[in-house]
């Protein structure tokens, strides 16, 4: 399995990739010192942190998506006669 390195997580934790970190989730860290592991540990909480609230962010986003397609498609029976 592929490893990150502390590096890789923090620039992408600093920047908010969100690509970046799904690709990172699928990879093992690597570390060398137990302070190098904490730090990861750190960075990969945070990771998570940032991964929820995009996921709460998306998941608002679909509701209000769902209730104008409802609202679209509880009106589009009415008809607009435009005379211009």
């Amino acid at each position: 399995m592929e490893k990150f390195t502390l590096n890789e997580i923090k620039i992408a934790v600093i920047n908010r990739d969100l690509k970046k970190l799904e690709e990172l989730s699928r990879m093992t860290p690597a570390f060398s010192s137990e302070s190098e592991a904490k730090e990861l540990i750190y960075f990969i909480n945070e990771a998570t942190k940032i991964l929820e609230e995009e996921k709460r962010k998306l998941s608002l986003e679909m509701k209000e998506i769902k209730k104008l397609k409802n609202f679209y498609n509880q009106n589009s029976t009415c008809a607009f006669d435009y005379q211009g």
